[in-house]
């Protein structure tokens, strides 16, 4: 029996997120030899970009401003357990780290998790890199 867990990044339990890093909460589908026997809602942690470093006054300002990256890790907390990724759209490097994570991404045009997820399990699901938001 195979057994995949799809996340759904989302605005509401069924409304897919045009952004991963604002999205509030996760959608994560569990199917088992391709049939939904699952369906649960998980808060999504920090929405929104977090700086690593807080910019302080007290510091010197002729450094690069590379450690002022954004942390990504603790997003895909709620995405730990999946193995694929779908969103409307997403920056590269969460793109990146989820690829990373050995998750499949799907950037989508599908407005709802149900439509997805219909496409998803008729083979007919396409992911568009011109959803990949350059930040």
């Amino acid at each position: 029996m195979a057994t995949e867990k799809l996340a759904f990044v989302c605005d509401s339990s069924t409304a897919i997120s045009a952004h991963f890093g604002r999205a509030p909460l996760v959608v994560v589908v569990t199917l088992e030899d391709g049939r939904e026997v699952a369906r649960e809602e998980r808060v999504k942690e920090r929405p929104g970009a977090v700086h690593l470093y807080e910019h302080r006054d007290e510091h010197p300002h002729e450094h690069d401003h590379a450690h002022h990256r954004h942390d990504h890790g603790a997003k895909f907390r709620a995405l730990a357990d999946c193995n694929v990724l779908i969103v409307r759209g997403a920056g590269g490097p969460v793109v990146e780290h989820a690829e990373q994570l050995g998750m499949r991404v799907y950037l989508v045009g599908e407005k709802t998790v149900d439509e997805a997820l219909a496409a998803y399990q008729g083979g007919t699901l396409r992911s568009d890199p011109r959803r990949i938001h350059r930040h």
